[in-house]
Formats: structure tokens, C-alpha cells, sequence
């Protein structure tokens, strides 16, 4: 015979039942009672600190505007780290210094200047050395808020990260932190300056959340709009993906949520009620009223009494070790030397407990497997940068200021700096010559009388393509080895032509002499020559033995370069894309 006959035979014989259902009645006239006195409480509650929230969020997403409109803390953003003076920058971290030691929920600091690619750490009110970061663009999520021109980002909670290795910033420290991303621009000119992140301790949502999270068998989380867990008193939730399904799962939990609005729009705060320690009073009245009824029902009292010793212990010590399990010890053993349904019932939970041991073993050690190597392929995304947004602010402030000389200048120099993004691509021979105009320009601005170079390149070879930068260092050797110490003595010549299916580029540098051994050294690469050695390799790169670079010291007068590229290969054919002005 089951327990659950012999548990019905013996309250039937008793006439415990009638007063049972009565109990029962007013234990769920009392829990619905409970229930919607619950539910107003809680939804004044949650709207209550719905609006704690937003206004928190909304005052540290603005705080750091304050921190950019310090004039001090403006010019090094703008000027970078390495080019302000010790003054300038002490000033600088003063300041910074101070705004983190206002705030006590901010754990950390990390400034990335776009001016000189350095970044800064800021740890309990410390400032670190500034640290090259020349690679920060690439990594998530500034490249995309760049893109995307976002001016703040919150990203999801996770262990503090010592990003720059710095001392301050011990490894102890495992405080679990909400980022706060911004992008930092000027006001006037929005010039792109760098970002900061603002590392927010997420136990500062405890104050917040205090009001709702009170209440014993009570749990709040706070979720953003990727259904990702932003806060919850249980650290191990935090950054993992909600499960909805164990929310309200079989009924035994209430389920409230609020919708917050900027800056936090898209997230959600939910509180989630146990049933079971919501009613735990109705409960405790109910048994007040069996009790009461020991009296009529003393017979059927005592035969409870024994029931419950004989029966139910077993079925109690089980389920203490159930919820042992539930609160995350999984070596619990539980052993019965019970045949019935209970020692069933207790050997295949061990037999399913042991399982999930294993699995979650199994599962964890994947998850760090694949954490380890997402962190190597991040490591090794690094690319090169250049930059000339600065040039351009600087030319708007020429202009303002009347100098149109400068202005000039600025742009040529700015032309050469995107030129030079185009390294080791194909160009049409027209933005080759347009480059090397640029330079000339400079030069002339430089020296301040007009230069012995003359530039003849057929215009119907203007628009066949060539490596970029192949030309443009024939003239900087001119400048650099005859120009600036013979002067009037010296010439440059750079002629350009397609000759039986060839395209010719001769430079002719008059002035300064090579000898024949110094020729034999740069032709071998044994000495000097970095430019030259550079447009032969990338010449063979490009075209292999199809392509010449020839050398010639002009009999003692100066030294001549010749480059012939094949009209017929990728660098010979014409430019069909939109004609570049």
C-alpha cells in the first residue's frame, strides 16, 4: 500500500476532513486577500524606484559633462597626454581626481585620448601613467559607437577589468561594475576627442532597490533590452540571459514588471514574489486553526501526530536536502535505507544529482574555453591609424583668423595625410602628381623662393594606375640630399611617358653626386637608401620581374631614377572609377 493510501484511510477515519476544507477556505480567502494587497504595494513600489532609477542613470550619464567643461580637463583631452606640459597635466589630474573621489560608486576611471593614442586609468581617485592604446578603435564597443556617433553607451555588468595592466588596480578586486561609455567630442567644433568609461559599482543599485527588495522571498532583477540580467543580489545572474520560463514557473511565483524610459529605455524592472513566503502568514493562521480544532479532534490529532512520525519525517529530511541543493551545494548525499517510494524516489534524485554535476563540470569548462579564445582573437585585431582631423580644425581657425596661407598649407598637408592612407593600394598617376604638388607646396612655403623642378608627365598616362607613394619619395630624396645643401646649384627633373606598352618615369636630380660604389651599395641594399629600397620592393610586390627601378650617378653630375610598369598589368590600367577632384 502507497503512502498516500494509508495518509487518506487514516484522516477519513478520523473526521479530520470537514475541518480541513474549512480551513482551507479561509486559507484561500486569505491569500486572495494577501495577494491583491500585495500587488498595489509592490506596483507603487516598483514605480517608485522605476523613477529612483531613471534619475540615478540620467545623473551619471550627465555627470561626466561636468568633468569635460573643466577648462584644465578640456585641453589635455584636446591636446592629448604627451603634449601638455607637467603643469597642464598635474591640473589635469587634480581635477579628475577629485570629480572620482565625489561619487564613491564609481570604481573606475579609463580615458582614451584620440589626439596622441594614449589612455589613463583612474582607480579609487589614483591616476596612472598614460599607456599607448593605438589599437583602442578596434575593440567593442567604441569602433561601433564611433560609427554610429552614439555620445553614451551602458554596457552589461561584469567583473571589474584592469584594461591597461596598470599597478593601482588590484587583482584582488573582483567588484562586479555597470560601464558607463561616452564619447567625448568639442562642443564648438565636434571634433572627435576620445571616450571615457565610467565603472559604476552595481551594489549602488542596492539603495535604489531597496524598497522592493525588502520583503523575504522577494527577488528583483533589473534586465536591459538584450535580456540581459543588469542587477540582481545574486552575482552569478548578472550578465546572463533572463530565463522567462523559471520567472512564474508552475504558478509558485508573482511576476511584476516596469517599463523605464531613457536613459534607460528598453529595460525592464521585474520583481518576482514567492508564493510561498507571500502566504507564509495565511499558512501559519491556518495551522493556528488546526490547532485550535485539537480539542474536538483529539483522537485524530494523535493519529496525525504518529502519521506524521512515522511518515512524513522521511519525506521532511528529503526535502531539507532538496533545498540545500537549491541553495547551490551539490555534494549532498542523499541516502535511505527506505524500500518504498520515498527510498525510490531518493536514489534516482542522487542519480539525476550526480549526472548534473557532471554536466555542469562539463559545461563550465567550454564556456572558458571559448572565453579564452575569444580573448586571443581579440588581442590580435590591430591595425594601423592615421589622423588629420586636427589638421582641418586647425585650418578652420586659420580661417577664421584671415591667414589663408596657412589654411592652405593645412590643406595640403591634410590632402598628403589621406593620400598616405591609400599605402600599398592603386592609384590613378593623376592623385600621385596631385600628391606630390601638396609637397612642393610645403617645401616652397619652407625654403620661400621658387624651386628648381620641373614636372612633364604626358597627360594621356594621367590615368593609368600605379602603387601610391611610388613617385612622391624621388622628390623628397632631392630635396634631402641636393636641394638643402647646393641649393642654386641643383635641380630636379620628373618626366613621365608610355613607351612601347611601358610606362616611363624618369627622375633626373641635378646637383649632389653619388659614386659608382655608393650606386653598387644601393642597388645591392647594403647601405642607405630606405626610400628607394621601399619603391623597388613594393615595384616587385605589385609586378614582379615585369617591372624595372634602374639607378645611374649621371656620370659624377647627380643621380637618375627610372621606374618602367607594364601597361598591360593591374598598375597599368586605366582608373574607371569617378574622376577625384
Amino acid at each position: 500500500m502507497s503512502i498516500r493510501t494509508r495518509l487518506f484511510i487514516m484522516l477519513l477515519l478520523f473526521i479530520i476532513l470537514p475541518y480541513f476544507l474549512f480551513v482551507i477556505f479561509i486559507y484561500e480567502n486569505s491569500k486572495s486577500s494577501i495577494e491583491e494587497r500585495d500587488l498595489a504595494r509592490s506596483r507603487e513600489e516598483l514605480n517608485e524606484s522605476r523613477a529612483d532609477l531613471e534619475q540615478y542613470a540620467e545623473e551619471m550619464v550627465r555627470l561626466p559633462y561636468s568633468l569635460f567643461n573643466m577648462p584644465e580637463v578640456q585641453q589635455v583631452l584636446k591636446n592629448g597626454m604627451l603634449a601638455e606640459t607637467t603643469e597642464h597635466v598635474r591640473a589635469f589630474e587634480n581635477s579628475v581626481e577629485t570629480y572620482a573621489a565625489t561619487r564613491p560608486d564609481i570604481r573606475q576611471l579609463r580615458f582614451y585620448f584620440q589626439q596622441d593614442q594614449q589612455s589613463l586609468t583612474v582607480y579609487q581617485s589614483n591616476v596612472s601613467a598614460p599607456k599607448p592604446a593605438p589599437d583602442y578603435l578596434e575593440h567593442l564597443p567604441f569602433g561601433e559607437m564611433n560609427k554610429l556617433k552614439e555620445s553614451y553607451m551602458l554596457e552589461t555588468p561584469h567583473e571589474l577589468v584592469n584594461e591597461d595592466k596598470v599597478a593601482i588596480v588590484p587583482e584582488s578586486d573582483n567588484t562586479v561594475v555597470l560601464p558607463i561609455h561616452h564619447r567625448i567630442t568639442d562642443v564648438l567644433s565636434g571634433k572627435f576627442l576620445g571616450f571615457l568609461t565610467t565603472d559604476i559599482e552595481v551594489s549602488s543599485f542596492s539603495r535604489l532597490l531597496e524598497a522592493v527588495t525588502r520583503e523575504a522571498g522577494t527577488q528583483v532583477l533589473l534586465v536591459n533590452g538584450n535580456e540581459e540580467i543588469v542587477y540582481s543580489k545574486d552575482l552569478k545572474q548578472i550578465g546572463n540571459i533572463m530565463d522567462e520560463s523559471q520567472l512564474s514557473e508552475e504558478g509558485e511565483n508573482i511576476v511584476l514588471r516596469e517599463e523605464l524610459g531613457e536613459p534607460l529605455g528598453d529595460w525592464q524592472l521585474i520583481k518576482v514574489t514567492s508564493k510561498d513566503e507571500l502566504f507564509r502568514d495565511a499558512r501559519e493562521t491556518a495551522w493556528t486553526n488546526i490547532v485550535l480544532g485539537i480539542g474536538v479532534v483529539l483522537l485524530g490529532t494523535v493519529l496525525v501526530l504518529v502519521v506524521s512520525r512515522v511518515f512524513t519525517k522521511p519525506i521532511i529530511t528529503l526535502s531539507e536536502q532538496v533545498r540545500s541543493i537549491e541553495g547551490g551545494q551539490m555534494n549532498v548525499q542523499l541516502k535511505t535505507e527506505r524500500k518504498d517510494e520515498i527510498g525510490h524516489l531518493a536514489a534516482h534524485m542522487q542519480e539525476m544529482l550526480n549526472r548534473i554535476d557532471s554536466h555542469i563540470a562539463r559545461e563550465y569548462k567550454l564556456e572558458l574555453e571559448a572565453r579564452e579564445s575569444q580573448l586571443r582573437m581579440l588581442k590580435s585585431q590591430v591595425n594601423p591609424h592615421f589622423l588629420f582631423n586636427a589638421l582641418q580644425s586647425i585650418g578652420a581657425v586659420a580661417l577664421r583668423s584671415g591667414d589663408r596661407e596657412v589654411y592652405k598649407l593645412l590643406v595640403s598637408l591634410s590632402k598628403m595625410m589621406r593620400y598616405a592612407l591609400q599605402a600599398d593600394q592603386l592609384v590613378p598617376v593623376r592623385e600621385e602628381l596631385g600628391y606630390i604638388d601638396s609637397y612642393i607646396m610645403l617645401q616652397k612655403e619652407r625654403f620661400g623662393a621658387d624651386l628648381p623642378i620641373t614636372i612633364k608627365v604626358e597627360k594621356s598616362i594621367q590615368e593609368y594606375r600605379i602603387p601610391s607613394m611610388l613617385l612622391q619619395p624621388l622628390v623628397e630624396n632631392y630635396f634631402k640630399h641636393s636641394y638643402e645643401t647646393m641649393r642654386d646649384k641643383s635641380s630636379f627633373i620628373l618626366n613621365g611617358m608610355e613607351r612601347d606598352g611601358l610606362l616611363v618615369f624618369s627622375a633626373t636630380s641635378y646637383g649632389a653626386t653619388v659614386s659608382a660604389e655608393e650606386i653598387r651599395l644601393l642597388r645591392e641594399g647594403v647601405a642607405g637608401g630606405t626610400g628607394l629600397q621601399n619603391i623597388a620592393e613594393r615595384l616587385h610586390l605589385h609586378h614582379g620581374d615585369k617591372a624595372a627601378f634602374q639607378l645611374d650617378n649621371l656620370d659624377g653630375k647627380g643621380f637618375g631614377v627610372t621606374i618602367c610598369i607594364p601597361v598591360e598589368e593591374q598598375g597599368g590600367q586605366k582608373y574607371e572609377g569617378v574622376t577625384r577632384g
